[in-house]
Formats: C-alpha cells, sequence, structure tokens
C-alpha cells in the first residue's frame, strides 16, 4: 500500500489485463495455424500472423495513449502509425493476387481507426456551466498564438455564438488549457471530441441544439470552428463577433433563449 491507502499494483492493473488480452490473441492465432494445410493458403495463413499481432498491439497501445505524457503523445503517434504502415503492406504482399479475408481485413481497419482517433487523446472539453444561456465571449488572442505552435487539435464557437446551458463551447488536445472563466466554463477530461449543431425550422428560426460526436453528421448547423488538426491551421471564424450575434438575435425571432431545448444523440 502507498501513503494513500491504496495499492499502487491496483492502477496497472487495466493494462495488464489488455496486455495479457493481446497475448492471449496471439497465442491462439499462432495456435490456429498449426491445424491450417500446408498448401499456399495456409503459408498465407501462417504468414499473416506477425502482422496480425502487430496490428493489434498497435490498437492496443493506441487506447492507453492518454497515459502518456502529452508531450510524448505525437511521437508514439508517428511511431505507431509506422508500423501499421508496415504490417498493412506485409498483409498485401501477403495477400498479392488473392482475396484479403474479412476477418484480416476488419483488424487491418481497426487499427487504422484507432490511429486516426488517436489525435484526440488526452483531450479537454469546456461546457457552459449554470442554467441560464449566454453569449460567447472572445477568448484571448495569446492562446491562438499558443495553438499555432506544436501539433495541437481544437475546436472552439465563434464569439458572439448562443450557448445553451450543458453545451460544450470548446475542446482541445496537445495545448494549454484557454483562458476561459473557470465558474462559467469549467474544464473536465474527455474521452472524444464533440460537435453541437443548430437546428432551425424551415423559415431559419432556431429551434434548439444538438451535441454529437464529431464522427455522426445529422441535419443542423455546426457551432465548434475546427481551428488546428495535429498542428494544421483548417479553419477560422468566419463572422465577426457583432455581426455573428446579429443573425442569432434574429433567429430568434424574439423566442427567449432560455426556452431552446439542447439534446444529446445517443
Amino acid at each position: 500500500m502507498d501513503r494513500t491507502g491504496e495499492d499502487p499494483r491496483a492502477a496497472a492493473l487495466p493494462e495488464s489485463v489488455a496486455w495479457t488480452a493481446l497475448l492471449a490473441h496471439g497465442v491462439e492465432l499462432a495456435a490456429a495455424t498449426l491445424a491450417l494445410p500446408g498448401d499456399a493458403a495456409g503459408a498465407r495463413w501462417r504468414d499473416s500472423v506477425a502482422p496480425l499481432i502487430a496490428l493489434s498491439g498497435v490498437r492496443l497501445a493506441l487506447s492507453q495513449l492518454d497515459r502518456l505524457p502529452a508531450a510524448d503523445r505525437p511521437a508514439a503517434r508517428d511511431l505507431a502509425a509506422v508500423s501499421v504502415r508496415r504490417a498493412a503492406g506485409e498483409l498485401d504482399s501477403i495477400w498479392r493476387g488473392e482475396p484479403m479475408p474479412e476477418s484480416i481485413l476488419e483488424i487491418a481497419e481497426d487499427a487504422d481507426r484507432a490511429l486516426d482517433g488517436s489525435v484526440y487523446a488526452g483531450i479537454r472539453i469546456a461546457h457552459l456551466a449554470g442554467a441560464a444561456p449566454c453569449w460567447m465571449p472572445p477568448i484571448a488572442p495569446e492562446w491562438f498564438g499558443e495553438i499555432a505552435v506544436g501539433r495541437a487539435s481544437a475546436a472552439v464557437m465563434a464569439p458572439g455564438t448562443l450557448v445553451l446551458p450543458g453545451s460544450p463551447v470548446a475542446w482541445w488536445v496537445q495545448c494549454a488549457d484557454p483562458p476561459l472563466a473557470p465558474a462559467l466554463f469549467p474544464i473536465e477530461s474527455g474521452d472524444r471530441p464533440l460537435q453541437v449543431y443548430r437546428r432551425l425550422d424551415e423559415r431559419g428560426r432556431i429551434e434548439g441544439d444538438l451535441v454529437a460526436p464529431l464522427e455522426a453528421l445529422p441535419a443542423g448547423m455546426p457551432l465548434l470552428v475546427p481551428l488546428r488538426l495535429d498542428g494544421e491551421a483548417i479553419g477560422a471564424f468566419p463572422f465577426g463577433e457583432t455581426a455573428w450575434r446579429a443573425m442569432q438575435e434574429a433567429a430568434l425571432c424574439g423566442r427567449d433563449p432560455r426556452s431552446l431545448p439542447l439534446e444529446h444523440a445517443e
């Protein structure tokens, strides 16, 4: 036991279990090859075991990427990308001229998805606290200079956006927290990036907002503006604060914003 009264082995337990499961999976694959015929098809399957274990290992390692210090994550992701490309290239060579089995394709696709999602490891999200809507304030320009250095990813509501209670207003990775008022916009760790979609009726009037995972594409106007992805500039606020707020006030058509619902996608 440490001074907190906790067994230090407990923190390592999930990681140990995960790697044990990966080892068991590798042993199962290796054992299964013993029953394969000695023909060309059997040889292809036997040759596929090593790259398949490599892809499974990368996927597992990426699922635990947030345990690394933030400064070490980009290099770890780069190494993972090299490993995925190498293993995928080996599988392509092994199955050249033959249709690759669906089970192998699924493992390769899982590794690709894990690699794509790893850019968001350690994500931080700010939400609007309280029960009252507000207008998104501008963030100090110094923060935008900070996220332009290194391999940050970030999405932020534009200044002047009508924010409903509980709505995320920003998320970011690989950079310092933005200088938002903590009482109004508390910050917490997240597990995936989100988007907020504003729902409008056929006349363009605001009906409410929907919070959904970034990969979902429901109907509506996205409110979180993607600014950077892995260090690359990918967007900017489309309107100035005054003009953007005026457009939304017009779209309220006199409706009290406190009556607007904020929903969450399943």
